[in-house]
C-alpha cells in the first residue's frame, strides 16, 4: 500500500438527494481549484491552537453558509447564527 500525501477536505451540497457530502482529494489536486476561490485562512495561533467546539460550531456554520451562497435552496435549512452569544477568548 502506497502512502498518501496530505488531504483536503471538500464539502458540498447535493440538491438531488438533498444531503451534505464530505470527502477527501489530493491537496495537490485542489490547488488549482483553490487558485480560483475564495480562501477564509481561519489561524490557529489566533485561537491559541485550540481546536475546540466553539471552532467547529463557527467552521460549520461558516461552511453551511459559504453552500447556501449559490446554492438558495438551501438557505431555508440554514439556522446558524452567523455571531457567538459566547464569551470572547483570551
Amino acid at each position: 500500500m502506497s502512502k498518501r500525501g496530505p488531504r483536503c477536505v471538500l464539502i458540498t451540497y447535493d440538491e438531488d438527494g438533498q444531503q451534505i457530502q464530505t470527502c477527501t482529494v489530493d491537496r495537490d489536486a485542489a490547488a488549482a481549484l483553490r487558485q480560483r476561490a475564495l480562501v477564509m485562512p481561519w489561524s490557529l495561533e489566533e485561537r491559541s491552537f485550540s481546536l475546540d467546539d466553539e471552532f467547529a460550531r463557527q467552521l460549520g456554520g461558516a461552511v453551511l453558509l459559504l453552500l447556501a451562497i449559490d446554492q438558495p435552496e438551501l438557505k431555508q435549512y440554514v439556522t446558524v447564527t452567523q455571531q457567538s452569544d459566547s464569551a470572547p477568548r483570551e
